[in-house]
């Protein structure tokens, strides 16, 4: 019997969520269904973005990070992420977290920050999931990028295991 729930970006389950109307299927994580309880989430789509949508990037202003449309007008997403983010996790008793590696609502230090002239600065989290790191620093999380690599999957599957919700 699964007794523990994991999310998991609904793009690397098959849904056709990514701003292009893509996916990032990985059968890999797919597998995880038979141990957990899956919970897909699309942080993108769950605030309201259509698919597809117009990319969106994470931009500094001052000493934060700003989740901004890029097409006119430019729309700051952040607080919307930030809310739904806080949301999810008090609708959803989770043990841990696959998330889309590089996306600038779930990407974990390796998301494009770009400054006010829309240089890039450096890499960053995405809104979603930095909150996540925030309010639950504990929970286990992985990047999808990182599934393939040797110990890394199993590791997570027993920090999982392990996490005490």
């Amino acid at each position: 019997m699964k007794e523990q729930s994991i999310a998991i970006s609904a793009c690397l389950l098959g849904h056709k969520v990514r701003y292009d109307g893509g996916h990032e299927a990985n059968e890999i994580i797919k597998q995880l269904a038979e141990s957990f309880n899956i919970v897909a989430v699309c942080p993108e789509v769950e605030i309201g973005l259509g698919v597809p949508r117009t990319k969106i990037e994470l931009h500094q202003r001052g000493d934060e990070i700003h989740l901004l449309s890029c097409s006119e007008p430019i729309i700051d997403l952040t607080e919307q992420m930030t809310t739904f983010a806080h949301d999810f996790l008090q609708n959803h008793a989770i043990s841990g977290m696959i998330l889309k590696d590089k996306s600038p609502s779930c990407g974990v230090a390796n998301c494009k920050v770009f400054d006010e002239t829309g240089s890039m600065l450096r890499d960053g989290s995405g809104i979603f999931s930095a909150t996540m790191m925030q309010v639950k620093p504990d929970l286990p999380m992985l990047q999808s990028n990182l599934v393939v690599l040797p110990g890394d999957l199993d590791c997570f599957i027993q920090k999982v295991k392990d996490y005490g919700y």
